[in-house]
C-alpha cells in the first residue's frame, strides 16, 4: 500500500530514520525540517521541504501543494493537534511520538497501554500526556485521526547512551573506557527497557500498512525485554574490557563528587523501574525489534567511538 506521507521532524534521531525506512518500503515521503540535514544514511526517496510546523502560512501551502495520506511527527507538541486538524482535515492516519515516560512510576510488571498514564505523578511526562489526552479526545470525536507510539529510551547509532548519572554525559563512557574509578549511587537493581533506534522507527512505518486498525490506539515500542541497569553497566564495562572501580555512594555525595554534571533530576527519572510489555504492536503491526538492549548498547558505544566521541 503506497501512501503519500509528511514526517516533520524529518532530521531527527527518529524521524530521519521513519522518512528514510517509510521511502525504502515505498512510499512518498516528504520530509519535513526546520533545516540540518547531514545523515550517515542515503536520504534518496526522500523530498525534504524547509518549513516550521507551527507556522501557520508554512501549513496552508503545505496543505495546498500536498495531499498527504499520513503525517508522522515525532516530536510533536499539544499545539500540532489544531494545526494539523486545521489544516490537513482529509489525513487519514497522525502519527505522534511520545514516550513510556508517561507512565512512570510503573504500578505493574509489564505495564501496558492500559497502565495508568493520564494522571500527573512526580516522575512523568506531564506535558505529554496532556498532549495524548487532548488527541485522543480529537480522535473519539472523529476529529483527529491519532495513533500514539510510546518508545522506551532511545539507545543505538548516533546518539550518546543513558548513563548512570541520569543523562546522557560522554564523560561516564570515557572514565570506563579508561579504567579510572566511576561513582554511582545504588541503583543496579533498578530495571531498564531500552529500544534501538532503526527498530523504533520501523514501528511506524509498519503502521502504515494498517490505517484502520492503528487509528485512535497507543503502541509501546521496545525492545523485547528489560535488563536491570547493573547488568547494563557490566554489557558497557565488558564491551571496553574496563578496569574501572565502581564506588556506591548516597545521591548527595554523588552530587557533590561531580559537580559539573547534570545528576538530580535525572536520577529521580532513571531510579524509576521500566519494564513494558509490546505484544500489542507486535500483534497488530507486526513489530519485530532486532536488537537487546544489551546489543543496541554496544551499537551506540561502537558509533561513539568511530565518530570521536570516545
Amino acid at each position: 500500500m503506497k501512501r503519500k506521507v509528511a514526517v516533520f521532524g524529518a532530521t531527527g534521531e527518529i524521524g530521519g530514520r521513519i522518512a528514510f525506512l517509510a521511502a525504502k518500503s515505498g512510499h512518498e515521503v516528504v520530509g519535513i525540517t526546520r533545516g540540518n540535514r547531514n545523515f550517515e544514511w542515503d536520504q534518496q526517496g526522500i523530498k525534504f521541504i524547509t518549513g516550521d510546523k507551527f507556522d501557520e502560512k508554512f501549513l496552508a501551502e503545505l496543505a495546498a501543494e500536498y495531499k498527504f495520506d499520513v503525517i508522522i511527527d515525532s516530536v510533536p507538541k499539544i499545539e500540532n493537534v489544531d494545526l494539523y486538524e486545521k489544516y490537513f482535515p482529509e489525513v487519514e492516519n497522525v502519527f505522534f511520538c511520545g514516550s513510556t515516560g508517561t507512565f512512570v512510576p510503573l504500578q505493574y510488571f509489564p505495564a501496558d497501554e492500559k497502565h495508568p498514564w493520564q494522571e500527573e505523578t512526580p516522575f512523568n511526562f506531564y506535558n505529554q500526556c496532556v498532549r495524548d489526552k487532548y488527541a485522543l479526545e480529537r480522535c473519539a470525536a472523529g476529529k483527529f485521526p491519532v495513533t500514539i507510539f510510546r518508545p522506551t529510551n532511545i539507545i543505538g547509532e548516533g546518539r550518546v547512551p543513558l548513563e548512570l548519572w541520569g543523562g546522557r554525559n560522554i564523560e561516564f563512557f570515557r572514565k570506563l573506557k579508561a579504567g579510572e574509578p566511576v561513582y554511582i549511587t545504588q541503583c543496579e537493581d533498578i530495571m531498564l527497557q531500552s529500544g534501538y533506534n532503526w527498530d523504533l522507527a520501523s514501528a511506524f512505518v509498519l503502521a502504515l500498512d494498517h490505517p484502520e486498525k492503528v487509528r485512535g490506539e497507543i503502541f509501546i515500542i521496545s525492545c523485547k525485554r528489560a535488563i536491570t541497569l547493573g547488568t547494563y553497566l557490566q554489557t558497557a564495562m565488558d564491551y571496553f574490557n574496563s578496569s574501572s572501580e565502581i564506588i556506591k555512594v548516597p545521591l548527595d555525595k554523588l552530587v557533590e563528587t561531580y559537580p559539573d554534571v547534570k545528576i538530580r533530576h535525572g536520577m529521580d527519572f532513571l531510579l524509576c523501574h521500566m519494564n513494558l510489555d509490546i505484544s500489542k504492536a507486535e500483534k497488530i503491526l507486526g513489530y519485530a525489534p532486532t536488537k537487546t538492549a544489551q546489543e543496541g548498547l554496544i551499537a551506540a558505544l561502537r558509533w561513539c567511538e568511530e565518530s570521536g566521541r570516545l
